[in-house]
């Protein structure tokens, strides 16, 4: 039997590094995207108004990823592994993965998702467990339903 299916902790494409997240990276978050209500607009959550939801919300998501049930990421640049441009979350729900995405504003445009859910879902389809991956988003987010479309 297959050991269960985990994005692996760090990944690189041509263009991005791909990290699971870590407490240290609240500030970066905080600064990158967590305030900016165009980037969280069809979220979950409301932007953060205090740098503590921030720590507290990269403190979930290691208890998360050590849960197996969420995979969450930054992406960064691979020339520039310290400067956050996004993040991704792969959710685990039995032989299904489900992503999520978000690219701070000033890099929307150039790819950044398009090129990172790519690669997590050949990842994923290449696991034994995993016969589906999927994704879904507000009907207002344009950008988001062009790259589900392009990856379909």
């Amino acid at each position: 039997m297959s050991p269960a299916y985990r994005l692996l902790e760090e990944f690189s494409t041509d263009r991005f590094l791909v990290r699971r997240i870590l407490a240290s990276d609240a500030v970066a978050i905080f600064a990158g995207w967590a305030t900016d209500p165009d980037v969280t607009k069809y979220l979950t959550w409301r932007p953060h108004t205090d740098i503590s939801q921030t720590q507290e919300a990269a403190e979930r998501s290691n208890r998360e990823w050590e849960d197996g049930s969420t995979f969450p990421a930054v992406i960064c640049r691979r020339d520039m592994p310290s400067e956050l441009v996004g993040r991704i979350d792969a959710r685990l729900a039995g032989a299904r993965v489900s992503y999520g995405w978000l690219i701070r504003r000033d890099q929307w445009g150039q790819g950044v998702a398009s090129e990172v859910v790519h690669w997590a879902i050949k990842h994923a389809l290449s696991h034994p467990m995993i016969y589906r991956t999927e994704a879904a988003c507000d009907v207002m987010n344009v950008a988001s339903a062009r790259v589900m479309e392009r990856l379909a």
